[in-house]
């Protein structure tokens, strides 16, 4: 029979590597690929990052490649927002999804205020010790860490402000619900309200989601507690019980 494929849809600001872990435990069982969405990773240079045009290519790179196996999608944070457009604009392509802190109610007035200081912030993210200091906070490791670096100095201005607003200005869209796929759902305990609530959105929006909040983390699941991450995504495959951890969204 042949391997399920599953896709790893990173982060803003981050590349394909933060999943290196995970595709390494999973590839003997799924072809994983896990690309650097436009802007980021092998891509910073390329071109500036759209939403709408990496949405287009994950659904592109599916048709092509799936044949008729299984398709397992996985996002987190900015990814997640990707994968959501997959299963809103293709209902019909992806059996089963992960949502990880995915952001889908609208925070239009956030990039209002904010924009104007992004330009003013953008020399930090080249800074060593600014590095050091997100990388901790996100519970980056030491040997990812160099990773982490380069992506930032390499990170262009124009992706970071597209990037920025692209995804406060993101919504659910209707077309969501009628997605085939059996999809999971998760969040920081310690995550913002406004996450909390898209997370209960998405869960809330489709009769195949189910919804979890992971206990005394905040927008750091897959790097923290990556083990649990992993274990998660075997059981929900495989239609087991999740781990005992995890609290359902109510």
């Amino acid at each position: 029979m042949d391997k399920s494929i599953m896709i790893f849809l990173h982060g803003g600001g981050v590349s394909s590597w933060m999943w290196q872990e995970q595709v390494e435990i999973l590839k003997d069982t799924y072809e994983c690929f896990a690309p650097d969405l436009i802007g980021h990773g092998t891509r910073a240079k390329e071109q500036i990052f759209s939403m709408n045009e990496s949405t287009r290519e994950v659904i592109s790179w599916i048709k092509e490649n799936a044949n008729g196996r299984q398709v397992i999608l996985i996002g987190f944070s900015l990814g997640a927002q990707i994968a959501v457009d997959v299963l809103s604009r293709e209902p019909d392509i992806v059996d089963i999804a992960v949502i990880n802190s995915a952001l889908v109610m609208p925070l239009p007035w956030l990039h209002f205020m904010v924009r104007p200081l992004l330009p003013l912030t953008y020399p930090l993210l080249k800074k060593d010790w600014f590095i050091q200091l997100q990388a901790e906070k996100m519970g980056l490791s030491q040997h990812v860490l160099h990773h982490y670096a380069a992506e930032s100095k390499h990170l262009q201005k124009k992706t970071l402000l597209t990037m920025f607003q692209e995804n406060l200005h993101y919504k659910l869209p209707d077309t969501f619900q009628q997605a085939k796929a059996r999809i999971l759902v998760t969040v920081g305990e310690k995550e913002k309200g406004i996450m909390k609530r898209s997370a209960k959105k998405i869960t809330y929006s489709h009769p195949k989601a189910t919804g979890f909040i992971v206990p005394g983390i905040g927008h750091t699941f897959t790097f923290e507690k990556k083990e649990l991450f992993t274990e998660m995504i075997k059981c929900f495959i495989e239609e087991r019980a999740l781990p005992v951890e995890l609290r359902e969204i109510q």
